[in-house]
């Protein structure tokens, strides 16, 4: 089954096109790892299968509806946080807002229901410790994994995710991969996610999209990360290194990690 299905898709803003004429799609299970410079389109395109941005011509299908007829069955994760630090929320209760807005509650009453699924998805994330603590006290990756069980505690079919994992140090970087490979696992979620540093993520990847405003490349690891199609779109000193059964993908704007390829 095609979870998303995009034929000649162009996306603008006014009259200025941000994404051009681009087609692929993702079936159920896969996970789509979105990769290109920035202004190459990525958070425009998530935007638009999200339903927050409207403006697009050509076809795009999500569970074979209109992207905004398939919103419930979607779960976002932006690049820039929208919490307010300034107000002190417990984590349980960002948490338990993915649950909350869905179904119209306000967040300091909340049902029994909610907070014991809270609880649940912030073990499968492994902060079951921190329900309590102050969000704005948290270090940058347990942020990130709260933000992933706030969408997962809604039982999303589609998971978008924009750039998991930038701004965070090495150690946080593997804590969000780690969890985003049970998500794939476990839950069996389908997930786009746009990255700057695909290394980190490559062991979940089932397809990889080369994006420029227009699609460079779509599918799997191997057919993508070559250093021609790698430099058209980063320069001359991006490459792809091969080293037994991994690759490294150097981009110029991201740090190096060991990655498999299936």
């Amino acid at each position: 089954m095609a979870v998303v299905k995009a034929e000649n898709l162009t996306v603008t803003y006014g009259n200025r096109p941000a994404v051009e004429g681009v087609t692929f799609e993702l079936k159920e299970g896969e996970t789509l790892l979105l990769l290109g410079p920035n202004g190459a389109g990525k958070t425009t395109l998530l935007k638009t299968i999200a339903c927050f941005h409207r403006e697009y011509s050509g076809e795009l299908r999500v569970f074979d509806r209109s992207p905004c007829e398939a919103r419930d069955l979607i779960g976002y994760v932006p690049q820039i946080q929208t919490i307010n630090v300034k107000v002190p929320l417990t984590v349980l209760e960002v948490v338990a807002m993915g649950a909350v807005y869905r179904r119209g509650f306000v967040h300091f009453k909340l049902p029994p229901e909610i907070i014991e699924k809270a609880k649940r998805v912030l073990g499968f994330v492994g902060l079951s410790d921190l329900e309590e603590k102050l969000f704005r006290e948290l270090s940058g990756g347990q942020r990130q994994r709260v933000l992933l069980a706030r969408a997962l505690i809604s039982d999303p079919k589609l998971l978008l995710l924009d750039e998991p994992l930038s701004a965070l140090d090495p150690s946080a970087r593997v804590e969000v991969a780690t969890v985003l490979g049970r998500i794939k696992r476990e839950r069996g979620i389908t997930m786009m996610v746009t990255t700057h540093d695909i290394n980190p993520l490559l062991e979940i990847g089932d397809r990889i999209m080369l994006l420029s405003k227009r699609l460079v490349a779509f599918g799997k690891p191997e057919e993508v990360l070559k250093d021609s199609l790698i430099k058209s779109v980063y320069g001359p000193l991006a490459r792809v290194v091969p080293v037994e059964d991994r690759l490294f993908c150097i981009t110029g704007d991201a740090h190096v990690h060991a990655t498999g390829v299936k």
